[in-house]
């Protein structure tokens, strides 16, 4: 059977909530690795698997998602399913040989219909806006009413326009990896927003306490936002590392105590956080356990087990960084949340920054931008040792590349082995084929 067919066949399985049509499509030695709420369930053989699934959809529901992708090798698709034991919201990606499903890995994910409703607007919130000015509009953005966030935009009467968000500490798994109390409200508390360079340009004007929520507001800065396609030019690049290389300078020594540990920051995606996280809904966790599988199964020996050494014990590495200098990293520096003002870089989303080293954040700007920049890993690395000047640390750096394998190693390994699109396999193939002897270089400077 192709992976059309066999992806309409789940589907329907799915619905019914009886898996016993679907036996004959998995391969007799087939292997299932599901992350499910409260257990990560690995089993083997079709009577097995159907079990598993049959524990995941009681019952009969109505199938309210079914977005599946299928190519010669396989399915990925998000299903969401309602019915009278609730909703269940699930990542599946099948692996197909022959005619039969050979893997199957399932991640739960967080529902997205029955979902509470956002939480309103009270007097902390109607005060901090009153401050700001009048309020001619208001629309809600988005609401994550299972953690109690919602996003809000503002136009007030002179035509300016806000983004207000309302922030729950610790309701969100990041969160709490990093000890999070309202890191980004506090930023602005403490002065430490004061003290940025001008070319650094952080959109925060305004926050307030809402009994244990925060509401955050920024200038809205949409129309300063990096797209999602348009490639970085090499100039643009070395504008980016610059800008964040003043603030580095500004707060070397002296980052605020509200910032994450540089600890907590190299571990979000260890495999601790999956253990803590097994009973919550969010996806990335979830997949933790089998990425980092598929880590080891795609990276040589050398490499991977000693990056997942260090993923157990990441105070090692965090220790060796703060040896060789510790600042202010906006802990998120990537695409998504920048943007190119009139001579400034705009830096959204402060909720992951950390007292740290730059080498750290020049690796996680690497995993996720090089793809868009119009330069090599090699030559985007050289950008970062320009703008540092004299504060460029050759171990240091050795140790960030390190950092980019425990940040981002999980991604790569499951594009690799797991994911069904072979472009995004091809992309983490090629990734790995620098990272790979590069961290093995800098493995080796190390010792």
């Amino acid at each position: 059977m192709q992976p059309g067919p066999l992806a309409d066949l789940l589907r329907d399985c799915i619905a019914a909530g009886d898996f016993t049509r679907i036996l004959d499509a998995y391969a007799p030695g087939a292997e299932l690795d599901a992350s499910l709420p409260g257990a990560r369930v690995k089993r083997r053989g079709p009577d097995a698997i159907a079990r598993v699934l049959s524990g995941c959809f009681q019952g009969t529901g109505s199938v309210v998602e079914w977005t599946p992708t299928a190519g010669d090798g396989g399915v990925a698709a998000w299903v969401e399913r309602a019915g009278d034991a609730g909703a269940v919201r699930q990542r599946h990606y099948l692996h197909v040989r022959d005619g039969l499903i050979a893997r199957h890995w399932i991640y739960a994910a967080r529902p997205r219909t029955a979902e509470p409703d956002p939480p309103q607007a009270g007097e902390a919130a109607e005060r901090l806006f009153s401050q700001l000015g009048t309020v001619a509009e208001r629309t809600t953005l988005a609401s994550g009413g299972w953690s109690g966030n919602r996003i809000d935009r503002l136009v007030l009467d002179d035509g300016r326009a806000l983004i207000a968000k309302r922030i729950v500490p610790g309701t969100d798994w990041l969160g709490r990896v990093t000890h999070d109390r309202g890191r980004e409200a506090l930023l602005l508390e403490d002065g430490s927003f004061d003290r940025f360079p001008a070319v650094v340009d952080h959109a925060v004007v305004a926050a307030e306490r809402d009994g244990e929520a925060w509401w955050i507001v920024t200038r809205d800065v949409s129309a300063e936002l990096l797209d999602e396609a348009t490639p970085l030019t090499r100039e643009q690049n070395r504008f980016v590392l610059s800008a964040a290389a003043s603030m580095w300078e500004e707060f070397w020594d002296d980052a605020p105590a509200v910032a994450a540990s540089q600890r907590d920051r190299l571990s979000i995606s260890a495999l601790s956080v999956a253990e803590r996280e097994r009973d919550g809904l969010d996806l990335l966790p979830k997949q933790f356990d089998a990425a980092w599988d598929a880590f080891a199964e795609a990276v040589d020996a050398d490499v991977a087990d000693a990056v997942l050494d260090l993923l157990g014990q990441p105070e090692r590495l965090a220790r060796a960084l703060e040896e060789r200098g510790v600042t202010l990293c906006h802990g998120d520096l990537r695409d998504e949340n920048m943007g190119l003002g009139d001579g400034t870089l705009v830096l959204l989303d402060w909720g992951l920054a950390t007292r740290g080293h730059p080498a750290v954040e020049l690796a996680w700007y690497l995993v996720h931008d090089v793809w868009r920049i119009a330069a090599t890993h090699d030559e985007v690395v050289a950008d970062y040792r320009a703008a540092l000047g004299e504060r460029d640390d050759p171990l240091a750096l050795e140790l960030g590349l390190i950092s980019g394998l425990l940040q981002y190693g999980w991604i790569f390994g499951h594009s690799a082995v797991v994911h069904t699109d072979p472009r995004e396999r091809e992309w983490a193939r090629e990734e790995l084929d620098w990272w790979v002897p590069r961290v093995r270089r800098a493995l080796d400077e190390w010792r």
